[in-house]
Parts: structure tokens; sequence; C-alpha cells
């Protein structure tokens, strides 16, 4: 029976683990076991058509040898929207779980190494990824895992299995796509930086995720999950190195956005560039069950960059969406962002959904007071107040001002 001591688990062991750590000491994940078990998902599938739009799957378990392959649903033509989170922002939990679980996969076993000289099923593989539209494809399974893929930081995957066969027909690649695979010479850090803007943030992902950019011999396939913080990072850092220049904003704001059971809450205050995130994880949530609260925070600045936060890749994932925010103004600033999670968040969906709800959280900023304000705010539509767990919050009110001193 699923869960018998559950609730001898510490919640904060579960908030930090996520299912990815095992740090309760359980082979596997009692609360995603749920999914498992819940799941009305036809498991045992030998056979699979469909378009991929184009989707790939490479895990983490056994690095450095990894599970690498194609994923489709069994749906054929347009099916771009599978593999577009920035397209979901909208729609309900269910829906997004219901479309990203018919993403059947099929993969084979391959050093990281193999991407710096590919073999014909890898070089089928980058063919894919690089196609302009959704392809048909076909997975025949050598035998499958009969599970599927839930983890906080990707989108969620169907059953998986090992392959036998996999075809998929010819299709038009994309130019700027192109450009970059077969440019042996750039560093994967540039390709990345040249790529972002000019094309969707996610292909460069599975492209990162797949081997396929950077130094000919330096190329590495990357688990999925690694290659979107990655991404995210990389982007991040280079944003941060322009702004730092930029001059301050002239006036406290505040942005709010509410979507699929999480609530963000999002002040940018004038000075030197700061980012703070503090995530809290309500009462009845996916990793509290009701086991109470949690809260979890990470800051930096620019002497001190976050490289291993506690709250993982959604503190990367949200400060992506600000900082391109703050250079399309030519501003800096202190950022705050504070995400609460409720029960209504009943499935792990990946940190696209921090990225693209603090990107539409940017659309629409209000004039607030002062940072009391903002944790006002907080405090009287949560009840709580954080301001005890704001580093931000802390160094703004022990700052000396010059009439302090009588100037």
């Amino acid at each position: 029976m699923i869960n018998l001591d559950f609730d001898k688990i510490p919640a904060s062991l579960c908030v930090s683990c996520k299912g990815t750590k095992m740090l309760c000491g359980k082979s596997s994940c009692p609360i995603l076991a749920k999914f498992y078990s819940s799941s009305k998902l036809k498991l045992d599938v030998n056979h699979i058509e469909g378009s991929s739009p184009p989707s790939v799957f490479v895990g983490s378990y056994g690095y450095p040898k990894v599970r690498i392959g194609p994923s489709l649903p069994p749906v054929s033509g347009n099916t771009e929207i599978y593999e577009r989170p920035d397209l979901w922002v909208r729609m309900s939990i269910d829906s997004i779980a219901g479309m990203r679980l018919s993403m059947y996969r099929g993969y084979k076993l391959l050093s990281i190494n193999e991407a710096s000289s590919p073999g014909n099923y890898l070089s089928e593989v980058h063919d894919l990824i690089l196609s302009s539209k959704p392809v048909d494809a076909e997975i025949i399974y050598a035998y499958g895992e009969k599970r599927i893929d839930l983890s906080p930081e990707t989108q969620p995957f169907g059953p998986g299995g090992y392959l036998k066969k996999f075809e998929h027909e010819g299709s038009s690649s994309d130019s700027t796509l192109e450009r970059f695979y077969y440019d042996g010479d750039i560093s994967a850090n540039d390709a990345v930086l040249n790529l972002y803007g000019n094309t969707s943030l996610y292909s460069i992902e599975k492209m990162l995720s797949a081997g396929m950019l950077g130094k000919q011999k330096g190329r590495r396939i990357v688990p999925t999950r690694w290659s979107i913080t990655a991404v995210d990072k990389i982007v991040s850092d280079s944003l941060i190195k322009e702004i730092r220049y930029f001059p301050y904003l002239d006036k406290i704001e505040y942005f709010h956005f509410s979507n699929i059971g999480n609530d963000y809450y999002i002040s940018i205050i004038p000075g030197p560039y700061s980012f703070e995130m503090m995530e809290n994880w309500n009462n009845g949530s996916i990793w509290t069950g009701n086991r109470g609260n949690i809260i979890e925070s990470d800051y930096e600045d620019f002497k001190r960059r976050e490289l291993n936060p506690s709250i993982g890749g959604s503190f990367f994932a949200a400060k992506l969406p600000i900082l391109d925010h703050m250079k399309k103004r030519n501003i800096q600033g202190q950022i705050i962002v504070s995400r609460f999670i409720g029960n209504d968040y009943t499935l792990p969906l990946g940190v696209w959904q921090v990225r693209e709800n603090v990107r539409a959280a940017m659309n629409k900023a209000e004039g607030i007071e002062n940072i009391d304000q903002y944790f006002s705010i907080i405090n009287l539509r949560k009840g709580i107040d954080l301001r005890p767990f704001s580093k931000t919050y802390q160094i703004i009110k022990n700052q000396r001002r010059l009439t302090d001193y009588g100037v």
C-alpha cells in the first residue's frame, strides 16, 4: 500500500527533494508514486505512430550513460503545441497534463561523449530536432518501462521504453538551428546567446540537451532537466553583465500574476541589481501534503552569484524574464519574487510555468509607495508576513542614508 508512513517524512525534506534526490531514503518518491498508480494512460505499449512536435527526452539516471530518444503523441498533424510551453499559460493543469503525458518516449542508452561524433541513431535524433515542423514518426519498443516521467524541472513525459526501431519522415530543417548545429567552432555558451531571441528558448534547450551545440570535440549529451537550467543561467548571466551599467529604476514597481495554482508577487526596487526569490509551499500543496507550510529562499547580487539555489531551477527560470524586461527598459533594480504554491497545483509541471507566468506578470506594472507596501499586500492576501524571511528587506531597512548623518 502506498504512502503508509508518508506523514513521518518531514515536509521540508520533500520540498528540498521534489522527488529527485530520494532524501527520504526510499527507492522511489512516495508522492510521485500516487500519480504513477492513478495514471489512466496505457502504459504497456509495443508500437506508437504520430507526429513528433519535434521532441526529445534525455534522462539523468546512470549518467554518464543516459537514455536519449524521440518523444511523440499518438496523434498526426500539427502537434507543435505539445512542445510550446509559452502557449500553455492559460491552459488548465488537466489539459497540460493530458497533453504531455500522451508524449510516448523511446530511447537508447548512449555515452554522453557520443555527441562529439554522432553515430547513426544519434544523427537521426538530431535530424528530428532540426525539423522546422512536426515530423511523422514511428516507435517500436524492444520493451517498455511502464512508467511516466515527472520532474520539478521538466515538463511531464508519458510512458517510455527501449527502442527496437525508430523511423521518421524527412522534413525541411530550421535554418537558424541548422547554422549553429554545423558550426563546430563556436562554444556552447556563445551558440546559446546567439540563438536566444532568434528562435524558441525551448528549441535551444533541446539542442543543448541532445549535444548539438558547442565545439565539436567538446559536445556532450546533457540530461533534459540540466539543460533547461543551463540555458536559463547562460542567458541570465549575459543579461546581468549588461544591466549592471543601466540606470536605477526611478520608482518602486509591483507585479502580480496568478495561474494553475501558483501566485506570483514581484517587485522591482530602485538600486543596484539583486535578485531574491521566496517559494511558499502552502499546507496541502503537492510536496507538503497536510504537514504545514514550508518557505525557502535564495538571494544574489553582483558580488555573490547564486550557483546552487535551494529552490532549484525555479530561481533561474524566474530571473530570466525579469532580466529580459529590464533590458528592454534599460533599467536595473533590486528584484523580489514571492511564489505561493497552493493545493490546486496537483502535478509537477516543470519550471517552464515559473518562467512563463513571471513573464506574463511583467506585462502590467503598478506603482507602490515602498517595500513595506509590497509585503503588506502579500500579508493581506496570503495571511503571512514574509519580511523576516527576506534578505532584500533586511538590507534596505538597514541601509544608512546621508540624512542619517545630518547631511
